[in-house]
């Protein structure tokens, strides 16, 4: 038996073995494809592959739809798990009902009108979809479709670069599989994420010629936050010195930069009736925005002191590594994702610097834009098998970082236990409308009314708290306490707080429906 044959059968194995980890919880999913990936690595050594003979746009069409379906049954799942949060889904549902109820931007997680907190009207777009199936699943849905249609400005993108509809349906593939984009899109929903189908489509619109469409996209994803500005004047920056167009550029830039001071100088405090309050993640650079520019221009050499960490250099290192290094080949390409980056970077917030946050929206199509061109360099440098090996690289190494995403496939993370059914019993006892204090797990599926709140928050307001009882005593609350006599229940969130008393309205297992006395 020939080496590659006996690496074949390995293989093989080792997808029985991932089969038998996906029905039963033997072993984690993740560690059996990194195993695959290294034997299919040694195999490819042994003996080069023959590329399959498939229509690129079929393999991009169905690479869409099948990330579609794939993500939207794993956060739709997650969801009726209770792997879902108050931050962000909750506060996102609570949002759109408002909005499609008629009664306006409003949220009370915290409890505020929601363009105080971020600046997102692009919800609006959601409003008819809730009219007619109100609720989670719309979003999570949504959020994995449009993600989904990237990979075909991608594919646009790369087949205008390369003249070459093969390696743009690979650039595609390699999009879909993306262990950051598969981070943004399986925990929850966020307004960011739907930047990169929009900062694609802008991009692909400019390589097409049509800056109106480029325009236009650019305008959207300034509606989905206020911090979007920072990646449409990336845009702008790439328009002007990668693309040459330098009046289209840094009028984009301009505009963009403009309208984040105002929104929050004047428009997010207007509704907030204080500052813009997510600037704490720079205030060892300057309490507002003019004084965290200022120090990064007046000293750089202290700033670039603060980036140099262990964990920011792997956070780099996780965003290009399943592009195989390719945007390095492409220096000016990668022009556009510099705002973002230092936007990320700065930060002295760990969750801005991991790869697999939605603070990547802002950064991952530039990467992929700069990928292209830095394929097309070493294309043309280095023509043969190389640039071919180079994608082999990028989607191993995706597939490697990407493989905790099997692990949302098994069949026992999706399958309700008895458990997550008894809180459902419970929470159908929560009556319509009810002001809730809730833990975590609960609140998005409990969102869509005006008054929910994350437990201990709202108490004095709530006339139901809704408790895991096995959760007590509550390691995020030291001081918190809750005594129960029969169904009388009395919670202190707090040494010297006041007491709250409840009756058992209804239990399930170790879900507690209580209502104030």
């Amino acid at each position: 038996m020939t080496p590659a044959r006996l690496l074949d059968l390995l293989a093989l194995a080792l997808g029985a073995c991932l089969l038998g980890a996906l029905v039963f919880p033997w072993w984690r999913p993740e560690e059996i494809v990194l195993a695959i990936l290294a034997v299919v690595s040694l195999r490819l050594l042994l003996r080069p592959a023959a590329v399959p003979s498939w229509r690129p746009r079929r393999v991009v069409a169905i690479g869409v739809v099948a990330y579609a379906a794939l993500f939207s049954f794993v956060t739709v799942t997650r969801h009726f798990t209770f792997l879902t949060h108050a931050l962000d889904l909750g506060y996102y549902v609570q949002l759109v009902w408002n909005l499609a109820g008629g009664r306006g931007p409003r949220v009370s997680l915290p409890e505020m009108h929601a363009w105080g907190d971020h600046l997102s009207p692009i919800m609006y777009l959601f409003v008819p979809a809730f009219w007619v199936a109100p609720g989670p699943v719309v979003l999570l849905v949504g959020q994995s479709a449009l993600l989904a249609l990237g990979a075909v400005a991608v594919f646009g993108i790369a087949t205008k670069r390369l003249g070459d509809e093969r390696p743009a349906a690979v650039f595609a593939v390699l999009y879909l599989v993306n262990p950051s984009l598969h981070g943004i899109n399986v925990r929850d929903f966020h307004a960011a994420a739907l930047v990169i189908p929009l900062l694609l489509a802008a991009i692909w619109a400019v390589e097409a010629e049509r800056p109106l469409w480029a325009c236009g996209a650019a305008a959207l994803a300034l509606a989905s936050r206020e911090d979007a500005a920072i990646a449409v004047a990336g845009l702008g920056m790439w328009v002007a010195l990668a693309r040459g167009r330098w009046l289209w550029g840094a009028g984009l830039t301009a505009g963009a930069l403009g309208i984040f001071f105002v929104e929050l100088r004047w428009v997010i405090p207007y509704y907030r009736g204080e500052a813009y309050s997510h600037l704490w993640r720079y205030d060892h650079l300057g309490r507002s925005l003019p004084e965290i520019v200022s120090t990064v221009l007046l000293h750089p050499l202290r700033t670039a002191a603060g980036l140099l960490t262990l964990e920011r250099l792997v956070y780099l290192g996780a965003l290009l590594a399943p592009l195989a290094l390719l945007p390095l080949a492409a220096p000016l390409e990668v022009v556009g994702a510099l705002p973002g980056l230092a936007q990320n970077l700065l930060s002295r917030d760990p969750i801005l610097f991991h790869h697999r946050t939605q603070y990547q929206a802002f950064v991952l199509p530039f990467l992929f834009v700069a990928a292209v061109a830095g394929y097309a360099r070493l294309a043309a440098r280095r023509p043969g098998r190389l640039p071919a090996a180079v994608l082999v690289v990028a989607m191993i190494a995706s597939l490697a970082l990407a493989s905790r995403t099997v692990n949302q496939l098994a069949v026992y993370r999706f399958w309700p236990t008895p458990e997550q059914r008894a809180a459902y019993r419970v929470m159908a006892m929560v009556p319509e409308g009810a002001a809730l204090s809730a833990q975590d797990p609960y609140v998005p599926h409990l969102a869509m009314r005006p008054r929910v709140f994350v437990f201990p928050v709202g108490l004095e307001k709530s006339d139901h708290v809704l408790l895991n009882a096995t959760t007590y005593p509550w390691r995020n609350l030291p001081g918190a306490t809750m005594v129960r006599q029969g169904d009388t229940v009395s919670i202190s969130p707090s040494p010297g707080a006041p007491e709250y008393r409840y009756v058992v309205a209804a239990e399930g297992g170790p879900h507690l429906l209580l209502r104030r006395r």
